[in-house]
């Protein structure tokens, strides 16, 4: 397996450099995005918001749903009330859970639209009508996200509603800047995964398929694993969705290499500022 990602990342070097150049857009969009959403409590400069989400994700790799994330920025910023750290974190994660349903969902609509899938229940008008009423919904839940979850508050359990409640504390314009920070951190992930699938397929994927990306991306959010072992949800995920254009191989390659560039390998950088950081206020 190894020795067939090398292989295939010889035939495309300057590719697969676009793809770790990518990987590092969606890093720094992650920190800009924390930076944007703590800027209230504390100022950071571009470099150790990088580096603290690095060590976030350095722990929250071996937590479900990446909780972890919170204990290890706050560790790295130690300065600040640690709930500070955790609305900042989670009115973030709220913004890129928008991104994966919203677009997941969209994508679906797209599927819907150009593809012959549900022929047998809409006609080629009812599609359309559908999927235009689809986008509108989503992108007025979007807009008046915060209201949304007001009135989710009394329907929702305790713990869950004082979560969704954090958001409160940021204005409307501020959070779309937000938004529109998850929304690059999602294209470049999103095409890294498709460059990747045609990477190690030799560009036997065509390009309608990029619409089943997001489609992706979405149903592997359902599953709240620790990141470290979700290779195998992504895997099954990708061979239920790509299975009729590609070989498992080629599949299995692309996800074991998005995993590792994306959760892995800054887990590992932030582990190295995780320990320098522990050293040094000892």
């Amino acid at each position: 397996m190894i020795a067939d990602i090398g292989a295939g990342i010889q035939k495309k070097p300057i590719l697969f450099l676009l793809i770790v150049i990518l990987a590092i857009v969606n890093w720094n969009a992650e920190a800009q995005k924390f930076k944007l959403l703590i800027a209230g409590e504390a100022h950071l400069s571009n470099f150790k918001s990088f580096l603290t989400i690095l060590g976030g994700m350095a722990i929250s790799n071996f937590t479900p749903a990446r909780t972890g994330e919170y204990i290890g920025r706050g560790l790295l910023l130690k300065g600040l009330n640690p709930i500070k750290v955790v609305i900042a974190t989670v009115a973030g994660n709220i913004a890129q859970v928008l991104m994966t349903y919203s677009l997941g969902l969209l994508s679906i609509g797209g599927v819907l639209l150009f593809t012959d899938f549900g022929a047998d229940l809409f006609s080629e008008n009812g599609k359309l009508l559908s999927v235009m009423v689809f986008m509108c919904l989503i992108i007025l839940v979007l807009y008046y996200i915060k209201d949304v979850l007001r009135l989710t508050y009394k329907y929702v359990p305790k713990k869950v509603a004082d979560t969704l409640s954090m958001v409160r504390k940021y204005d409307r314009k501020l959070y779309l800047q937000a938004v529109q920070l998850a929304f690059i951190r999602y294209l470049a992930f999103a095409t890294q995964f498709y460059l990747l699938l045609q990477l190690f397929s030799d560009f036997a994927l065509p390009i309608e398929a990029l619409l089943l990306v997001p489609a992706a991306y979405l149903m592997q959010s359902l599953v709240p694993v620790p990141a470290i072992s979700d290779v195998g949800v992504r895997v099954v995920v990708s061979q239920l969705l790509f299975g009729s254009f590609l070989l498992d191989a080629p599949i299995l390659q692309a996800v074991t290499s998005l995993w590792f560039i994306n959760l892995i390998l800054p887990g590992l950088f932030g582990t190295v500022y995780l320990l320098i950081s522990t050293i040094r206020q000892r």
